[in-house]
């Protein structure tokens, strides 16, 4: 008697491959709108997934949402992980390596920008905020442990406390150059090459302070 051969391997290489369309449809639809103008129906013709089998994955919009949030935030999180690992093995001293990694963090928050405004406006919502905290954290963990790793040649008195200020200071001031929060309104104001020349130039001197 011939042996059959299960077709469970072929079934889940499409529904893997069903899944795949589905969320690369949404990020791409996120990444070229809103949230709020983001449809099953839209998704479902661009990815050519059924809005029956949507649903048969996901209870709705919200969900599906936060599936690719999780989805992209774990891209993110890894490639920032091998920026920072970039920097750390150019081995830098402190003058040149605070202003490329202030560089760094710039170039890839703005490559990201178009997929991080939608995350940021669906903030107030538990489970994305929880997602985002979580990837911001990293993002904030590695940066300071990269600059921690100079903390012979930092004269700062309170060597994480600088760090942890040159950061958030980094941060704050792209994310608003770049519409990413609350202050969408003042998006690329300024210039960017200035912006991340000044900051660089503003947080090593902070980390090389020394108040008599």
């Amino acid at each position: 008697m011939p042996r059959q051969i299960s077709s469970r391997t072929p079934k889940q290489d499409r529904s893997r491959a069903s899944l795949e369309r589905l969320l690369t449809a949404t990020r791409e639809m996120l990444s070229e709108g809103t949230f709020e103008a983001l449809t099953i129906a839209g998704i479902s013709k661009r990815s050519e997934v059924s809005v029956g089998s949507i649903y048969a994955r996901f209870g709705g919009k919200d969900d599906l949402f936060l599936a690719v949030v999780r989805d992209v935030l774990g891209e993110l999180d890894a490639e920032w992980e091998s920026l920072v690992d970039e920097t750390k093995a150019r081995k830098l001293p402190l003058e040149r390596q605070v202003p490329e990694l202030i560089d760094t963090l710039a170039e890839y928050l703005k490559r990201h920008a178009s997929i991080l405004k939608p995350f940021m406006t669906k903030a107030n919502d538990p489970q994305v905020a929880t997602c985002g905290k979580a990837s911001h954290l990293k993002m904030a963990i590695s940066f300071q442990g990269l600059l921690l790793e100079s903390r012979e040649t930092i004269l700062h008195p309170d060597p994480q406390h600088a760090v942890s200020a040159c950061f958030s200071i980094a941060y704050a001031a792209l994310a608003r150059f770049l519409g990413l929060g609350s202050a969408a309104d003042a998006a690329g104001e300024g210039d960017w090459a200035q912006l991340k020349q000044d900051l660089g130039i503003m947080c090593l001197g902070f980390l090389h302070h020394h108040p008599a």
